[in-house]
């Protein structure tokens, strides 16, 4: 009996002293991945890709890992420009045993395979009142669309491609005038009589300030603001109230960027928030107050929603609405009132997965949050997407409520349905009917525009293929594939 006993005892002071071993683990863990952004969940990613992709970069930020065996992963321009800001420090910033208390706590807590999407509605192929045509040019055989944006009363479609050329399109998608930038275009704006684009400089992730923003004067792209740091999204409005334009610019960068407003009068920068991954904004006045607000998506480590709210003379104060984990793959931002409650919502569409943690999540998609009435904003509806990447909200069917388009750059068919990209029927109260239309798969949809193409009363859809790597045998899309039309039948 006492031998039991003994053995009863010395094993509940080894469970406790393995329990406190765990909880020390997932304090430090919580510590140090908690101190930058939003603490990740283990189960946000499988085991392997904890292993081999998350747990391996973060290691090098925290100066840890093997420098030499870093240089052959990135890119020397990479390196250089990391190295410059520190990103990945020669001193460790803490100790050997901590790093392994991180790496014991998500390896032993993750999954062994990525958590699996929620129930969906059913993805079906009915065209609706939709009819999918192809824009193909057979001398560019790599498609590069960059950006698509539909004249709001001419029967023009601008499109950037990454030849750095923006081509002007008739209601007939056939090519007329181009205009020539320094890099591709990838945000084309139209205010009043004036037209804006914004060259990004490179595509790929860097920190160069190769990005430029460009008023057209004529046939010619004139420079207002150069040596930006990877701008994707400009906006136009009178911020100061001083009777002139002010410029929003979302300088993505990679693993620096900012976002800043530029008065029009004297181009004066004025720096909003500094932090990688300003995706894109949207003005207008939020507060009811009269003055243009800005709301923001912002992606990276630190990534969710902000409102910065315009107190006057430039002043603007930041308010967070929205925090998402840093392997969220936030893309973009759409605010439109879905309830019709008047009070805009949120919809935001995450599918990011060109990063350290490539792999199917469960928690990529559409998700929409209700406004409140006071700028408060809670999840009401979720649709599990993989690769989600855009996603646009127009009454398409003409029946007084939004219906929403989505397109999906790293779209899987691991169910046999294409979802690169999806149209939503609203059938109110926040269902919606789910098809893809019959669009065949294969395209990396990168960017999209809703719009009135051929001027008829209805507003259609533009889906814009942007290609990388090399043809797969088999591969649907066929050579110089260039866009999806997706023209509105109603009328």
């Amino acid at each position: 009996m006492k031998s039991l006993l003994y053995i009863c005892l010395f094993s509940v002071i080894l469970f406790s002293c393995q329990q406190t071993q765990e909880e020390k683990e997932e304090a430090i863990a919580k510590k140090t991945c908690g101190s930058c952004h939003k603490f990740p969940d283990p189960s946000l990613l499988d085991k392997k890709t904890w292993e081999t992709g998350v747990l391996p970069e973060m290691s090098y930020r925290l100066g840890l890992g093997n420098r030499f065996e870093l240089m052959t992963r990135i890119s020397e321009e990479q390196f250089q420009s990391a190295l410059q800001m520190n990103t990945y420090p020669e001193t460790p910033s803490i100790s050997q045993e901590e790093w392994q208390a991180i790496v014991n706590y998500y390896t032993r807590n993750a999954p062994e395979k990525a958590i699996p999407q929620k129930k969906k509605e059913p993805v079906t192929v009915e065209p609706f009142h939709f009819q999918i045509s192809e824009y193909i040019t057979p001398n560019d055989i790599i498609a590069g669309v960059t950006s698509i944006k539909i004249h709001p009363s001419k029967p023009e479609v601008w499109v950037g491609m990454r030849t750095h050329q923006t081509l002007i399109l008739d209601k007939n998608l056939k090519p007329g005038k181009q205009i020539s930038t320094r890099s591709a275009n990838v945000s084309t704006q139209f205010i009043g009589a004036r037209t804006f684009l914004t060259g990004i400089g490179k595509m790929y992730p860097n920190d160069q300030k190769l990005g430029t923003l460009y008023e057209l004067q004529g046939n010619k792209a004139q420079v207002i603001l150069d040596s930006l740091k990877r701008p994707v999204d400009l906006q136009v409005a009178d911020l100061n109230e001083d009777g002139v334009l002010d410029y929003v610019l979302c300088e993505y960068g990679f693993e620096q960027g900012q976002l800043t407003w530029i008065d029009g009068k004297n181009r004066s920068i004025h720096p909003l928030k500094i932090q990688a991954g300003a995706r894109n904004v949207v003005i207008r006045d939020f507060t009811g107050e009269g003055k243009p607000d800005l709301m923001v998506l912002t992606a990276q480590s630190r990534e969710g929603v902000s409102m910065f709210i315009n107190k006057g003379k430039g002043l603007f104060i930041e308010k967070p609405l929205l925090q998402f984990d840093a392997v969220f793959g936030s893309s973009y931002m759409e605010v439109a009132d879905m309830n019709k409650d008047g009070h805009p919502d949120l919809i935001v569409s995450n599918g990011d997965n060109a990063d350290y943690s490539f792999s199917k999540k469960a928690y990529h998609g559409v998700h929409v949050y209700l406004n409140d009435g006071r700028n408060n904003f809670k999840e009401s509806y979720f649709f599990p997407a993989y690769g989600a990447s855009k996603t646009l909200a127009r009454d398409f069917d003409q029946d007084g409520d939004l219906d929403l388009a989505m397109i999906a750059f790293f779209a899987e068919n691991d169910k046999g349905k294409n979802e690169g990209f999806l149209y939503f029927q609203n059938q109110g109260n926040m269902q919606f009917k789910v098809s893809n239309l019959g669009v065949a798969e294969g395209a990396h949809y990168i960017v999209m525009d809703a719009g009135d193409v051929d001027k008829d009363g209805d507003i259609d859809i533009l889906l814009g293929n942007y290609q990388f790597g090399k043809r797969k045998p088999g591969d649907k899309i066929p050579p110089g594939l260039q866009m999806h039309y997706v023209k509105n039948l109603l009328h």
